[in-house]
């Protein structure tokens, strides 16, 4: 069972993937600073390195909000389901 939970931050899968883009993309940044002081252009993939973490950083907040919202309308749908049984009484 503790196998399961090394790879992950605080039990969050979207939390551990944004970090581990993160560091991935640190990673290449620095690659691509020592390529420069040897005059090696590695602008390209520091560019594509920087994107793909902007764009997962996206995916995970827009399915953050779409989690959010489905909560927020479960609970609605909860005190609806309750006031009725009330008002049934």
């Amino acid at each position: 069972m503790r196998k399961n939970r090394i790879l992950r931050i605080n039990g969050d899968t979207m939390t551990t993937i944004v970090l581990f883009a993160l560091l991935f993309c640190t990673a290449v940044i620095i690659w691509g600073m020592k390529q420069a002081a040897e005059g090696i252009d590695s602008s390209a993939i520091v560019d594509s390195a920087l994107r793909v973490f902007g764009t997962e950083l996206g995916i995970c907040g827009v399915m953050t909000m779409f989690r959010r919202w489905t909560e927020a309308q479960d609970r609605r749908a909860e005190e609806r389901r309750k006031r009725r049984e009330e008002r049934n009484r």
